[in-house]
This record gives C-alpha cells, sequence and structure tokens, in this order.
C-alpha cells in the first residue's frame, strides 16, 4: 500500500468513527436534573441547542448565552456552563425534567455534524415499606381493620 492509501484509509476510519459517536442516549428521573453532553475539540462562537429539531432550548451566539429565541417550556431550567465555552465544552443542565422533555435533543456547531442526545424518561420508583419486627411482617392499611382477628374466630368455628 502506498502512502495515499494509508491517508485515505485514515480519513475513512476517522470519518466513521466521527458519525459513530454522533448519537448519544441518557435517562433521566422525573424531577431530577440531567446534563446533556456536547463538546468540540475547538472553541466555538456559535452553538445551538434543539429539541425534536424545533423548539430552541439553549442558544450560544458570538461566545455568549442567548436566551431570546428559548421556548417557554425550557425557561428557568437550563443552565449552561459558560466558563467552560472556551474549552469547547457546551454541555447543558436541564432540571426538573418532565414527561414533555422526552425525546431527541441536538447540539448544532456550525460546520460540524451534530450531535443528537436522545432523552429517556424513568418514573419515580416508589419503595415499599419492609417489614419490621415491631410488626412481624403484618402490613395493615392506613386507616383500615386488621382481619386477623376475624380469621381467627372464622377457624375457630369450624374447627368445633
Amino acid at each position: 500500500m502506498d502512502i495515499r492509501s494509508h491517508l485515505l484509509l485514515a480519513l475513512l476510519l476517522l470519518k466513521i468513527h466521527e458519525v459513530s459517536v454522533q448519537s448519544i442516549t441518557v435517562e433521566a428521573v422525573l424531577g431530577d436534573s440531567v446534563i446533556l453532553a456536547c463538546s468540540s475539540i475547538r472553541y466555538e462562537q456559535d452553538v445551538f441547542w434543539r429539541h425534536n429539531n424545533s423548539k430552541s432550548v439553549y442558544d450560544i451566539i458570538d461566545g455568549g448565552e442567548n436566551f431570546h429565541d428559548q421556548d417557554p417550556g425550557f425557561r428557568g431550567r437550563v443552565k449552561g456552563f459558560p466558563s467552560e465555552f472556551t474549552k469547547g465544552n457546551y454541555s447543558i443542565k436541564l432540571s426538573d425534567v418532565k414527561p414533555t422533555d422526552r425525546g431527541t435533543y441536538t447540539c448544532q456547531i456550525p460546520d460540524s455534524s451534530p450531535l443528537h442526545v436522545e432523552l429517556k424518561i424513568k418514573e419515580r420508583r416508589i419503595l415499599e415499606p419492609k417489614p419490621n419486627a415491631r410488626n412481624s411482617g403484618v402490613m395493615r392499611r392506613a386507616g383500615g381493620v386488621s382481619l386477623l382477628p376475624l380469621v381467627y374466630v372464622l377457624l375457630c368455628s369450624f374447627a368445633v
């Protein structure tokens, strides 16, 4: 193989690698916060975050945050990290995750391939109370009546 073939192969592998890492999936719990990651190898003046290719989530214009076109559903819930922009970090933090936040977020840097972040939402799990030594595993409904005495009376009446 000559040098041109090696260079072509290297560029092809880089392009395949670039495409393969342009889509990630993130999970969040309702009501919690989640970081949606986006970075570049260089400092970018303009970066645009969109939800489902339509809603404006967060914009960086001329190196600064710009909330002018932000969708009302994201106001007050999206935070960037301006001190990280010069390092190529354009990640955002989405707070108070809602069911409507589910979907695809796109981080678009001009003259670069967009990064797609798929946000999946999980319901908050409610843990069931564990039996303790005081109730010996017998659980009662709040405000309800225990059926144990009734079962005991019925069993005794059949035994006679």
